[in-house]
């Protein structure tokens, strides 16, 4: 079953023209467990609210021993039937060139059983590549210590360095500017060496949270776009060693905080009912988040403890508390990790986020090893992003065929304006990214039958907020075919 988004045959239909975002849906690949009907259910919901192509949802078939309720999976379940098949539908639908994350519906499990074990979006993040000893810079008594041994002080020790965390690694020292995913892929930086940032929408299993709780989170994460919002953000100080793990960080990001306009409270206190609250981030195995008398759309918290995505050890608080509550994402590691500040989101998360990038591109540019951690929520939410419009204009007539010239209008609130085009039909890049806004359509190079054009807007900046506007329409006296995700122009 393919998540349906509809289509006309006779006639052209315009479909929502989309606003600004940092990642955008055409840049994300959605993986659904066809055998539970949570994971379709949020699956569809997210794809329709935020206008994902058809192209980028792929349903998995899980065996019933990794059923929704299953919290683990090993390393080879999890390359023959997530990764293997999820590697391969991008590969056949020639979407790779744009895909710059995953993200995973409900029912998939959580932890993958490697040594010691990580998140499922950790292994993803690692592009299914565990680290390697010789890759990290370590210290020569902790190299001497596990010489022969590959993976744990990559992982038990959180030495692995993601390459797109910001910083900064102590007080002190430099940290870099927010920017947008396609920023850092580009280029010389990256490139090939880009790793795969993966969210999970809910999770519904048990200390999970019902698909009602995750729909209604998804909803608070597209109401929050572009609000602009002046919730105040609590960061808990305290003197347990959780608390203590990552409070040098605090001071810093107030006062990049409040250079921004956001006002930042550095407390002990919990903030029992407080209203309009944006973000938490305390040092505590157990909290209760349905204190606080209310998040804004857009608040993203979590509590820095050993389970909080472990739903199978009862005795701390799950980061489904949070999303219970009110919250539109959050973070917790899925086994032991000990106060290793490393694992955990460091505070600039909130400098990210005020900078215009979404949830996902904000935690992960704040996690420094970000390999046994869990991320739950709304991964496009973006609150602080600026406002701005596209329209698509050519596609005129009822039936397209022959040569069509499309032209594209925007409108940017506040500088920067949008410099970079990039056009796709059927969720297949075909033009870009370019500085002009025009495409020649050659509908006669496409199969007869339903097609749909999309374009994407890209400000200029290091965080390249986008639009995007979309039209269906049907090509007559085309190339004779079945319509599939392979078009005639693509190399093989």
């Amino acid at each position: 079953m393919r998540v349906a988004r509809g289509y006309a045959w006779a006639g052209l239909v315009l479909l929502t023209a989309c606003t600004a975002r940092a990642l955008g849906p055409h840049e994300v690949l959605v993986l659904v467990n066809r055998k539970s009907a949570d994971s379709v259910a949020i699956a569809d919901a997210f794809v329709q609210r935020r206008g994902v192509p058809d192209s980028n949802v792929v349903h998995l078939d899980l065996p019933k021993r990794l059923s929704a309720a299953a919290l683990e999976i090993s390393p080879e379940d999890f390359t023959r039937y997530i990764w293997a098949p999820g590697t391969q539908a991008v590969q056949e639908r020639q979407i790779g060139d744009h895909i710059l994350a995953w993200v995973y519906s409900a029912g998939f499990p959580v932890r993958v059983m490697t040594t010691p074990p990580v998140s499922i979006t950790g292994l993803t993040f690692l592009r299914n590549r565990m680290p390697i000893l010789e890759t990290l810079p370590l210290p020569s008594d902790v190299a001497q210590k596990y010489q022969g041994q590959a993976v744990p002080p990559a992982v038990r020790l959180g030495m692995y360095a993601s390459p797109i965390y910001a910083g900064p690694d102590a007080p002190g020292q430099r940290a870099y500017y927010a920017q947008s995913l396609d920023r850092m892929r580009e280029g010389e930086w990256l490139g090939t060496d880009m790793p795969l940032p993966a969210m999970m929408l809910g999770y519904t299993g048990e200390r999970g949270n019902t698909r009602e709780e995750v729909l209604a989170c998804l909803r608070r994460g597209a109401e929050a776009d572009h609000t602009d919002p002046r919730g105040m953000i609590y960061l808990l100080t305290g003197t347990n060693v959780r608390a203590l793990a990552r409070s040098w960080q605090f001071p810093g990001v107030q006062s990049e905080l409040a250079a921004a306009g956001v006002t930042v409270a550095l407390t002990n206190a919990f903030p029992v009912h407080q209203r309009g609250v944006m973000g938490v981030m305390a040092g505590s195995d157990v909290v209760n988040p349905a204190l606080v008398s209310s998040y804004l759309p857009g608040a993203v918290a979590d509590h820095l403890t050993s389970h909080g995505a472990s739903f199978d050890y009862p005795h701390q608080t799950k980061i489904s508390a949070w999303i219970r509550a009110g919250a539109t994402a959050t973070a917790g590691t899925v086994s032991e990790p000990r106060a290793i500040w490393t694992k955990f989101v460091h505070a600039r998360y909130f400098t990210h986020y005020r900078a215009g990038c979404t949830v996902l591109e904000s935690f992960y540019q704040a996690l420094r090893c970000p390999l046994q951690i869990l991320l739950l929520g709304d991964p496009l939410a973006q609150p602080w992003a600026p406002r701005g419009t596209i329209s698509l204009h050519g596609l005129d007539n009822e039936a397209v065929s022959g040569r069509v010239r499309l032209t594209v209008q925007t409108q940017a609130e506040g500088p920067p304006g949008y410099g970079h085009f990039v056009f796709l039909v059927d969720g297949c890049r075909v033009a870009g990214p370019q500085k002009e806004p025009v495409y020649p359509l050659n509908a006669s190079m496409l199969t007869d039958g339903p097609h749909v054009l999309r374009v994407v807007a890209y400000r200029e900046g290091l965080v390249r907020s986008q639009a995007f506007d979309e039209k269906s329409f049907a090509v007559r006296g085309g190339r004779p075919g079945r319509r599939g995700w392979r078009l005639p122009w693509r190399k093989r």
